[in-house]
């Protein structure tokens, strides 16, 4: 049977025997010798799906039975020293020469040790690899938790002298990776660290950024004589889709690339089948490949559904059957939670809208937790927002969300307080969870399957149930934690959140089946492996390439038709791709020419934007957003916003400001886009409520989520064509500054270019200016360690002691 594939197995007598050990079921002496005599022919058999099954049976063995012996032996042998010292630790060590574990092993896990912590042989190997291969491309292949983050680290650190950018796939990433890079900096490394290209300063001083695909472009265009040496491309599979994000982080590789041909690539992804797809066109980009191909943690999977009143059925990934595992049942998808959670639990959806839907239903099964830390917590951030808001409501009972409607500093904020604070059992969220964000969890229940409006993929639902059982909480020197290489991973049918045809069982084969072939969805039509063919593939590769070569001539190769207008011009620079820059350009060219003066308010400013870009928008539902400032009522909305943001107004200013708005409009029906309930007639999305049909509280936190997503859209739509105009003269140099940053205060502006939240950047100038250290020489901006005390003194909110704390590399105390 050396290469027999799982079909051998699953058409034997074989899974009887095995079905005991996966229901839990007590063993006879008989069924566990038989058992483990099988996981050693597995183990050695040439089928690396049948070598996994008998891995999966001896970890299965040792957590029924407590007899580690075999999973100590089955780890040594394959490097997975990790479990060989959690082990270890947990003997008894009275009588050390007594036991079965030889003297030697113990100084054998020395040579695996990197810090505090205990790798396994490939994560030794991976480091090495990446050391051997400094200055040459690569891509790296290896699932959560492998320390990928610590790769980029300990490469910033041996490469002081150089340039390094590490692209992340999202702004909330921006200062989680840039306090990791703080927190392992090394003496002696003084490089500023960047996340706006506002923040760099000139001069010969190296330097290192952490940017989004959106950030690099602006980098680009501020700084034309900078280049990077080395770059990260993080969560590279990003790559392969064909959304304008995925676009735009092809555009900006292969821009960087023909900026520096010497510059050198590292890909960096927790799945990715074939590493040529990531292949782009017009750069010559060959990485070496290191794939990780062990894998420590094997799955438990239950399907339950609540809506047939059915008991628990476990699917086994690799003889792809269910089992009824217990005979109980439950009601809803709540009273399932509470039974089956453990310390830390991941509750995944969707959809912002259902995640406060649930969290309505699920709060009020629980008990206010006694605790001060938390308390605290809750009134840190009822001072911040306001104490109706539902997170709050939520963390009082040990409960809290996450989704991008939350503010980000809230967002920072309670991901470190889940991680730090035991009394925080439930973290309810959805996709964010994809891109990096790191949080401890023993069991994840998945109460809807897909991601955006399709099912979740099989590389999605393998990465995202990979977040459960980080290598850091499994070996914690504790045997009991060893557990935890079984995560739960629970889906669960409901119908309140889920779509009635909606079949759990087929999916559950179709992502989790472990032979399934794996395939990339590769798409991005600047990647060499995609095929373009078809009006709507052609046209995007053609507005690809104009792209590129306006940019950057030459970039190509193609003989591609340039902007002949200083506006066309700009549209390209500032990633104007909501319009077909080229066919339009004179046209905008006069309305702009008509704008002697430079606009001198914010009413003016969108007016300008309404009346020279929108009317040229291209057809089609993605762009509805924007047309809607043809309207004068939008126009006035968005001035209305920028004003706030001009006088400073705190959050809490603008919650109050967004129910007066409301209440001035004299209508009944507000809109509040995907949190809407109703369609306005001759429309058929629901994107508005009847406000006189909320509470107060369900006010507030409309209020907040709109604040977050209008202050979204500022950013990432209407901000670049402000920076367009800026950049062609039609905007008063000081109203540009106010709609940027809010302030023309220097000093405050080179606090929100090292990625100060407004807020603080205001309280440290204008109350903390002794303890903030300008480096005019270098544009670095010191916090000194006494501000933290004097904070606290004052009682500022803890809140803004975090974000202090955060960009001082330092961890909080909550």
């Amino acid at each position: 049977m050396a290469k027999a594939p799982l079909r051998t197995l699953r058409n034997s007598d074989f899974f009887k025997l095995y079905q005991a050990l996966l229901a839990r079921d007590e063993l006879s002496r008989t069924q566990a010798e038989t058992l483990l005599t099988a996981a050693v022919i597995f183990l050695n058999n040439e089928n690396p799906d049948v070598s996994s099954l008998g891995y999966r049976i001896v970890v299965m063995y040792a957590n029924l039975t407590g007899d580690y012996v075999p999973l100590y032996d089955v780890a040594l042998g394959r490097g997975f020293m990790p479990i060989v010292n959690s082990v270890q630790s947990a003997l008894p060590g009275k009588d050390d020469a007594a036991h079965f574990f030889p003297q030697y092993f113990s100084s054998l896990l020395e040579l695996f040790k990197v810090e505090d912590a205990v790798f396994t042989e490939q994560q030794l190997d991976l480091g090495n690899f990446f050391y051997e291969h400094n200055q040459t491309d690569v891509t790296v292949i290896a699932p959560t938790s492998y320390g990928k983050s610590e790769l980029i680290s300990g490469f910033c650190n041996k490469n002081i002298q150089s340039n390094v950018c590490v692209l992340v796939p999202t702004k909330a990433l921006l200062a989680q990776t840039k306090q990791r890079l703080l927190s392992k900096r090394i003496v002696g490394d003084n490089r500023q660290i960047i996340t706006h290209a506002e923040m760099f300063q000139g001069g010969d001083q190296n330097f290192l950024a952490v940017l989004t695909q959106e950030r690099l472009l602006r980098f680009f265009i501020k700084h034309p004589d900078i280049n990077f040496d080395f770059v990260f491309v993080d969560e590279a599979h990003n790559l392969l889709g064909k959304d304008a994000r995925a676009l735009l982080l092809a555009k900006v590789i292969i821009l960087q690339k023909r900026r520096n041909p010497a510059a050198r690539f590292k890909y960096l992804t927790p799945f990715l089948v074939d590493q040529d797809n990531l292949k782009l066109r017009y750069t010559e980009i060959e990485p070496v490949n290191y794939r990780v191909k062990e894998n420590l943690k094997t799955e438990r999977f239950y399907v339950i559904d609540c809506r047939k009143g059915e008991a628990i059925q476990l699917y086994d990934q690799y003889f792809d059957k269910f089992i009824p595992y217990g005979k109980d049942t439950f009601d809803n998808e709540l009273a399932l939670i509470i039974n089956r959670a453990a310390k830390k639990n991941i509750i995944f959806f969707n959809l912002p809208k259902k995640i406060e839907r649930f969290m309505r239903a699920f709060i009020p099964y629980n008990e206010i937790i006694k605790s001060d830390r938390v308390a605290r917590l809750c009134d840190s951030i009822s001072d911040f927002l306001h104490s109706e808001y539902l997170l709050v409501e939520g963390l009082r009972k040990g409960i809290l969300y996450h989704h991008g409607s939350v503010p980000d500093v809230i967002k920072l904020y309670i991901e470190s307080a889940y991680s730090e604070l035991p009394e925080i059992r439930h973290i309810v969220c959805n996709s964010t969870l994809l891109e990096g964000v790191n949080v401890p969890a023993e069991k994840m229940f998945i109460l809807e399957n897909k991601k955006g409006p399709r099912n979740l993929s099989k590389s999605e639902f393998r990465n995202l149930v990979g977040r459960v059982c980080r290598f850091n909480e499994i070996f914690s020197g504790k045997s009991e934690n060893l557990r935890m290489l079984e995560p739960e991973i629970y889906l669960v049918g409901s119908d309140a959140y889920l779509a009635g045809q909606a079949n759990l069982k087929k999916f559950i084969k179709e992502v989790a089946q472990v032979d399934l072939k794996l395939e990339d969805d590769v798409d991005n039509v600047l990647l060499r492996e995609v095929l373009v063919e078809g009006d709507v593939a052609e046209e995007r590769k053609r507005e690809a390439d104009q792209f590129l070569e306006n940019v950057l001539p030459g970039t190509t190769g193609l003989d591609v038709p340039r902007a002949a207008t200083p506006v066309g011009r700009a549209c390209f620079l500032n990633n104007i791709s909501e319009l077909d820059v080229l066919r339009h350009e004179a046209d905008i060219q006069d309305i702009i020419n008509g704008q002697v003066e430079p606009v001198k308010n914010s009413n003016q400013v969108m007016a300008l934007i309404g009346d020279t870009f929108i009317p040229f928008l291209k057809d089609g539902v993605p762009f509805d957003t924007l047309r809607r400032l043809k309207e004068q009522s939008a126009q006035t909305f968005y001035a209305m916003l920028i004003d706030w943001k001009i006088k400073g107004a705190s959050y809490a200013e603008m919650i109050r400001n967004f129910l007066r708005y409301w209440d001035s409009l004299g209508s009944n029906e507000v809109y509040v886009g995907k949190w809407g309930e109703i369609a306005r007639e001759g429309s058929h999305r629901t994107n508005w409520v009847i406000i006189s049909d909320k509470t107060y509280a369900e006010k507030i936190n409309l209020a907040i989520v709109r604040i977050k997503e209008e202050q979204d859209f500022v950013d990432n739509h209407l901000l670049k064509y402000v920076e367009l105009l800026h950049d062609i003269g039609k905007i008063d140099e000081e109203l540009y500054l106010q709609i940027k940053y809010g302030t023309t205060n220097q000093d405050k502006i080179r606090l929100m270019n090292l990625g100060v939240n407004s807020i603080l950047a205001g309280k440290l100038i204008d109350n903390y200016a002794g303890f903030v250290n300008f480096q005019p020489d270098t544009g670095v901006i010191d916090l000194q360690p006494e501000l933290i005390a004097q904070m606290r003194q004052d009682g500022e909110n803890e809140i803004l002691v975090f974000e202090a704390e955060m960009h001082m590399g330092l961890k909080h105390k909550f």
